[in-house]
């Protein structure tokens, strides 16, 4: 039995590492690298209440807790770190350090300066390290049956079947030659590129129009004063303004010494590959607000600038779960900005739900631990299918039914 996810971001990787734990291996296909995409340029900032006014509080409180039980799993070494987060007013007007109680790495001008969240529920982790080690960890507990193969998709098979069943996966792998790899289960977990793989599905029934992208700038940089400036566990979401201009960025410092700073983002359509370009405007005025702010930070070492597509759905609402109309195909993709805080809990319910499939069986134990860490996720993982919030993210809400069909559901009978 053959699982193929699409997309080897933070929910296809979940989701295959969650699946490992239960000894069910798969296989991913992704074009360029495991977290190529936002999943390796995000900036990894964790919030557990954020959400609390709409349809993502499910998943972000989930997430929240789910993050913390992965750092006493993984380790320190996916930048996992517990934070203090403040709103920043900030103005070219402002005399230098105006406000008083503020971190001493944060002594520009600023006008106001208060509390979002503090250690119990803000946090962050760096995406690129976390992605890379759950699939690491993905390859450990299924002796390396679970793989990634560079590929890029180019088409999707099917049976015949009234409700047909995914079959095939038909990928180039850059010689101009397409091969079929066989699939008794299809999880599309493609972000912004969803639309492409949705327009291969074979009923006709669910819509590809509105899944796409939204793209955002970033930098990191590093502190290269001597001595450098020590910049602690506080995380910004700034309103600055500028002359003549402005703009609302993130900084976010990290456990290694740099500075991830994001924002900015545009309506630039979503590129073929993950090979995003980003507008050095941009990317320059983030460094310049950066050292306003900070001004320790005004020298900083560049270590990257880059911008990356936040994955939307057509309604803003993830989609998470089987798609109607075909057996064996699952869909996971459309978290926005929140992707890294809610990437390893979807990919928790989606290993969940396939596991229920009745193709979907674990691969026999080597070891009693395993079958334990097997029993623990089936426990976990169900419990979450039991609760009601997830039909929030149902894919049946897309659904396209024939017109004679709506009509005849829509019209009061004869009196």
């Amino acid at each position: 039995m053959v699982i193929v996810i699409v997309g080897g971001g933070i929910v296809g990787v979940a989701t295959a590492y969650f699946l490992a734990r239960r000894g069910i291996s798969s296989v991913i296909l992704e074009r360029d690298s495991v977290a190529c995409a936002a999943s390796g340029k995000a900036g990894g900032f964790l919030a557990k209440d954020w959400c609390s006014h709409n349809e993502m509080d499910f998943l972000a409180k989930n997430g929240f807790a789910l993050h913390m039980d992965l750092m006493k799993k993984l380790g320190s070494q996916c930048g996992y770190r517990c934070v203090d987060t403040y709103s920043v007013d900030a103005s070219e007007n402002v005399s230098s350090r105006s406000v008083g109680g503020m971190p001493e790495w944060i002594g520009g001008k600023v006008s106001n300066f208060s509390r979002l969240g503090d250690q119990t529920t803000t946090a962050q982790v760096n995406p690129l390290l976390l992605t890379n080690e759950l699939f690491q960890k993905s390859q450990e507990l299924t002796q390396n049956r679970t793989c990634v193969k560079i590929a890029r998709v180019v088409g999707l098979e099917f049976s015949s079947d009234d409700c047909p069943r995914i079959t095939g996966v038909r990928v180039s792998t850059g010689d101009d030659s397409v091969e079929t790899i066989a699939a008794d289960l299809l999880l599309v977990a493609a972000g912004p590129w969803t639309k492409s793989v949705v327009e291969w599905f074979s009923s006709g029934s669910f819509p590809s129009r509105g899944f796409g992208g939204h793209r955002a700038h970033g930098v990191i940089v590093k502190p290269k004063q001597s001595p450098p400036c020590t910049v602690d566990a506080t995380c910004l979401f700034v309103d600055y303004q500028g002359s003549g201009y402005s703009c609302e960025p993130e900084i976010y410092p990290r456990p290694d010494g740099t500075v991830y700073v994001c924002g900015l983002s545009d309506e630039s359509p979503v590129p073929e590959t993950s090979k995003v370009e980003f507008e050095p405007w941009r990317c320059a005025r983030l460094r310049e607000v950066v050292s306003k702010i900070a001004p320790c930070l005004e020298d900083a070492e560049v270590i990257s600038e880059h911008a990356c597509f936040l994955p939307l759905s057509p309604d803003g609402i993830p989609v998470i779960g089987p798609v109607p109309g075909m057996k064996g195909v699952y869909i996971g993709t459309g978290h926005s900005c929140w992707g890294i805080l809610t990437g390893p809990i979807t990919g928790r319910i989606l290993a969940a739900m396939i596991a229920r499939d009745s193709l979907a069986k674990p691969e026999p134990a080597q070891s009693g631990s395993a079958t334990s860490e097997a029993e623990e996720e089936a426990r976990l993982g169900d419990q979450l299918l039991e609760d009601p919030h997830l039909r929030l993210f149902d894919p049946a809400r897309f659904v396209i039914q024939p017109v004679g069909r709506r009509a005849r559901q829509t019209t009061k009978k004869p009196t």
